[in-house]
């Protein structure tokens, strides 16, 4: 296998040696093969041992629909992580997901006993040009990967920094007023599992949107697609292509909503 480096006008061309190469190739396959075995062991779980598992996480999921439906209300925020946490509880029960888990265990540990006996060597061949050494300055972010609660962008202006940030529960609020877009694209890669996501946009900057989730409503600039489930968005405005205030917003969010408003 064979991957390019360019460095200005010299390339070198790298060569993957050993068997790991090989072994690498069959990486997804082995993957897929622990989820479809584990699809299988749910399948014989329900039909012969547990076959109130669907009706439990059919009664979950209702609940967290509801909740979702009434989140402003108390007894809604109730109702939902109820069904977030019997959903959770049902699927740790399971003997698929105990199977999974200690397939997936078993997989990454032969590989890793792997990787020590056969490491993988990456030798240039070709012309090489040493780099003489440089300075890297590190530049304060934007926003910092949070595992818990709400962050927001500075209220005062700040020097804009492309966001690339995880968190796990808790409201983001990106606020593109207070500061000064370069050029070009101006990035914000956001990966949520439970939360809302605000983005506020200046007017005459195009925006384009790629947005999967799991469940939750996306509203870009008023227009709203409403509570939906599993769905992978991509849009972006008229003049995106030809504009040179560019921003790119990439959002992955498991439950929770998207919001991009101007302002």
């Amino acid at each position: 296998m064979y991957a390019g480096v360019a460095s200005k006008e010299r390339y070198v061309i790298y060569e993957e040696k050993g068997e790991g190469a090989v072994q690498s190739v069959n990486k997804t396959e082995s993957l897929m093969f622990i989820f479809i075995c584990s699809l299988f062991v749910l399948f014989i779980e329900i039909m012969f041992f547990h076959s109130g598992l669907i009706f439990s996480v059919l009664i979950a999921g209702a609940f967290m629909y509801i909740g979702r439906k009434k989140m402003r209300r108390k007894l809604g925020r109730i109702l939902f992580w109820i069904g977030v946490i019997g959903l959770v509880l049902n699927i740790f029960n399971t003997v698929a997901f105990k199977f999974l888990v200690i397939a997936l265990f078993l997989y990454f540990l032969l590989r890793f006993v792997q990787s020590r006996k056969h490491p993988v060597e990456f030798r240039p061949t070709g012309e090489f040009t040493q780099q003489p050494n440089q300075s890297l300055v590190q530049v304060r972010p934007v926003l910092t990967n949070k595992l818990l609660g709400s962050q927001r962008t500075e209220d005062s202006v700040y020097e804009w920094d492309d966001i690339n940030i995880q968190s796990v529960w808790g409201d983001i609020v990106i606020d593109l007023s207070n500061t000064v877009l370069p050029k070009g694209d101006a990035v914000i890669f956001i990966r949520q599992v439970f939360g809302n996501i605000k983005v506020l946009i200046p007017y005459e900057t195009e925006v384009s949107v790629n947005h999967s989730k799991l469940a939750g409503n996306v509203t870009v600039f008023g227009n709203q697609r409403g509570f939906s489930f599993n769905e992978n968005l991509s849009i972006k405005t008229e003049e995106f292509d030809q504009s040179a205030h560019r921003v790119k917003i990439v959002t992955t969010v498991v439950i929770g909503d998207l919001e991009v408003q101007r302002i």
